[in-house]
């Protein structure tokens, strides 16, 4: 059975088995304890819990969510940024990914939060993350040129699958006439550095 709770700083020793995954984007300590301060209610974590009639009841994190908010409403820009969604292994193909996107999106459409958008960047070359961000109601708003690259690129006709992302984004009911998202924005090219809020 699936719960999801508040991430607490131990759970990082617990998140070892998920964070070796190569699909798994790997950050410093002060990353995460800089999201548990800042937005404790946007990260969390699912957890699995089985009755093992040996040892008593057991629970394992299957998964966990790391969001912040930003931007400015001024500017149409206040939105939910999704910097980190992950699945161990063994629980994976089963929904749980897409669960913990609307958990997020259920606590971030209303208020305090009340953001325009969600958000997220993923790489070009990710078709199951591609095709899960879209059956959630994701749209490509835009192809940020070297994304995932070691260095700036500084044109935006130079494309390479390998280190390009899609800047991804759900439209949420405060943004009652989609003014933050568009179609066709797989044509729409920028730089990191154009990428801010």
């Amino acid at each position: 059975m699936t719960s999801y709770k508040p991430f607490q700083l131990e759970d990082l020793y617990d998140i070892n088995s998920i964070n070796l995954d190569p699909l798994t984007e790997n950050y410093p300590l002060d990353f995460y304890s800089e999201y548990l301060i800042k937005w404790p209610s946007l990260f969390f974590k699912s957890v699995e819990i089985s009755d093992n009639s040996t040892f008593g009841d057991t629970s394992e994190i299957s998964g966990y969510m790391i969001a912040k908010n930003e931007g400015k409403l001024s500017k149409l820009e206040w939105h939910t940024h999704i910097s980190a969604v992950t699945i161990h292994n063994q629980y994976r193909r089963v929904g749980l990914a897409s669960d913990l996107c609307i958990f997020l999106e259920n606590i971030v459409n209303k208020d305090p939060d009340n953001t325009l958008f969600i958000d997220l960047f993923v790489r070009v070359t990710n078709t199951l993350a591609l095709q899960l961000y879209e059956k959630l109601g994701y749209s490509i708003y835009r192809r940020v040129v070297g994304y995932y690259g070691r260095n700036l690129p500084q044109d935006t006709k130079h494309l390479d699958d390998e280190i390009d992302g899609y800047d991804m984004r759900k439209s949420l009911p405060a943004d009652v006439n989609d003014e933050t998202i568009r179609l066709n924005g797989h044509k729409v090219c920028v730089l990191p550095q154009d990428v801010v809020f």
